[in-house]
């Protein structure tokens, strides 16, 4: 009888091989990093991606492993994910300004008006998740400010329950329109790597487009228009050309 259990169990593992934990993976491919294997290390990296798994520590080392395969596109390109997981990421921002000096791509930046840009940067210093908490926080003290000012009697405590509720009413909706923002850019992301050597970006979404300008590996733009396999990009200095969407990768 136990033959027979220990050899359906042996069919059952070999037609269902039993699936890697991602731990494990992760620590494998850490390993392998370690002992200078960087192009197994990124394959043990993207398998446990694969499998479904995310984070900011798992994209940096991901960044880190192409770094050293030389392969800066794919290196930018999972930096750049490490921020959108963790804006606070200080590793990964030197990592990307280093980069940058590597790179054969430059370009000048259009002005943006100062309280724009601030608002962009405070929305992008903190992840999604950590606005919705700061909003809940903020929305569940309010609550308590209103108890507050409707169950004491001093003038002076109501007085103080009242503006604070308010205010704290006014943070609550800040911080939830932050996450909002935060949420939508990771949803539906506006901008990409450049992944492809170099590619030339045309007029129009075609071969025979006039070439506009030439791009090469690591240059970051932003997404506009797509159609057809061909993707509108605009660089940080407004100028705007079209590209095979295989050239780029989506951050």
């Amino acid at each position: 009888m136990r033959s027979i259990i220990f050899l359906i169990a042996i069919i059952l593992m070999t037609t269902y091989p039993v699936k890697a934990n991602p731990d494990s993976l992760f620590n494998k491919a850490n390993r392998l990093y370690q002992e200078g294997l960087y192009e197994e290390a990124i394959e043990t990296y993207e398998s446990v991606i694969n499998a479904g798994y995310e984070s900011a520590t798992l994209y940096y080392n991901l960044g880190n492993a192409f770094f050293r395969s030389n392969k800066l596109g794919m290196a930018r390109l999972y930096y750049e994910k490490t921020l959108k997981q963790n804006p606070a990421d200080e590793d990964a921002l030197t990592n990307i300004h280093y980069l940058e000096g590597l790179l054969s791509d430059r370009f000048e930046e259009v002005p943006v008006i100062f309280f724009k840009k601030w608002i962009k940067s405070m929305v992008l210093s903190f992840s999604s998740n950590q606005w919705a908490y700061g909003s809940m926080i903020s929305f569940v003290l309010c609550i308590l400010t209103i108890m507050i000012y409707l169950f004491f009697r001093r003038i002076a405590i109501r007085k103080t329950g009242f503006y604070s509720s308010i205010i704290l009413l006014i943070i609550s909706g800040i911080t939830m329109t932050a996450s909002y923002k935060q949420h939508q850019l990771v949803k539906n992301p506006d901008t990409a790597v450049v992944t492809d050597l170099s590619v030339n970006a045309k007029s129009s979404p075609r071969e025979t487009g006039t070439g506009l300008f030439v791009l090469h590996e690591g240059a970051k733009v932003w997404l506009e228009d797509n159609t057809g396999g061909w993707q509108e990009i605009r660089l940080s200095d407004g100028r705007k050309g079209w590209v095979p969407s295989e050239s780029i990768e989506v951050i």
